[in-house]
């Protein structure tokens, strides 16, 4: 008779909140930009941005501007991690941190 094959133990998780419990483990790991995220008012830094250098409300077509407090949040990984452009989109894309920060999470 053959032996039916078990299936191998893994410590990847594939459960349906593997995403959350990721995360977790971010904030008890000490995840920086989840602290300055805490200390830093970015809805209040994008608002004063607006009203110092509004955004032109041209309605001509294309695609809208990104939020200014996203815009705010992208740039300041930029400078903490001295990334260009390219490594700036890449990491966005890649890192779960970054997603979080940005509030790019489930998009």
């Amino acid at each position: 008779t053959p032996l039916l094959a078990m299936p191998k133990k893994s410590a990847i998780k594939t459960s349906l909140f593997a995403a959350e419990e990721r995360e977790q483990k971010l904030d008890r790991k000490g995840d920086l930009l989840s602290t300055l995220n805490q200390h830093v008012n970015f809805v209040a830094l994008a608002t004063e941005i607006d009203h110092i250098a509004p955004r032109p409300s041209d309605k001509r077509g294309g695609r809208p501007p990104y939020p200014t407090e996203l815009m705010v949040r992208v740039l300041v990984l930029q400078h903490l991690y001295n990334l260009s452009d390219e490594a700036l989109e890449y990491q966005l894309l890649d890192r779960l941190s970054f997603q979080r920060f940005c509030g790019l999470r489930h998009s």
